[in-house]
């Protein structure tokens, strides 16, 4: 009935999003196991990142599976920017070691 001058939201195929969210889940185990085994529980804010960015990914993982619809560009971009800045904050710890 209206029309409005902004594009119509594009499309992502899921498959990248089910690889890109299992990669980040994949990369925020990896800091977990490895943070423990090498610090114990000494650091809990690399820890908690960790386990902020393996749950976070997990949870968009398995929404994304269930999820009839597909999702939109503008979705998946802000929750790979969210991860992205996750992975980036685990290296602020060890610069200051």
């Amino acid at each position: 009935m209206f029309e409005t001058l902004e594009p119509p939201e594009q499309m992502v195929d899921r498959r990248w999003p089910l690889l890109s969210y299992g990669m980040y889940g994949l990369a925020g185990l990896v800091f977990v196991v490895l943070r423990v085994r090498r610090h114990g529980f000494s650091q809990p804010v690399s820890l908690a990142l960790g386990c902020v960015m393996f749950f976070l990914s997990l949870t968009w993982l398995v929404t994304t599976l269930r999820s009839a619809a597909s999702l939109t560009n503008r979705k998946v971009g802000s929750r790979n920017i969210i991860l992205l800045l996750l992975l980036m904050a685990q290296q602020v710890p060890s610069m200051f070691q």
